[in-house]
């Protein structure tokens, strides 16, 4: 049997009823749960997907090619 805990906070928060509207269709949610945690979601997207651009990788032909080497070699 396999038990899943799921932590949840209520909390009271004062929105713009109008930005929340405007939001969930922009988001394609319904009701200001969903639209709340869908814009959480996509703002720590974001910063995640800005923190790869800080990444710096150097790439030399001898890397390349074996990285090429490695899925060439799962392919088969």
């Amino acid at each position: 049997m396999r038990y899943v805990l799921l932590m949840t906070k209520h909390t009271s928060l004062y929105l713009d009823e109008d930005l929340l509207h405007e939001a969930g269709e922009i988001l394609g949610t319904s009701g200001p749960t969903g639209t709340v945690r869908a814009a959480l979601e996509n703002v720590v997207r974001r910063a995640r997907l800005m923190n790869l651009t800080t990444w710096e990788v150097e790439v030399t032909p001898a890397g390349l090619d074996a990285s090429r080497d490695r899925r060439s070699d799962v392919a088969e």
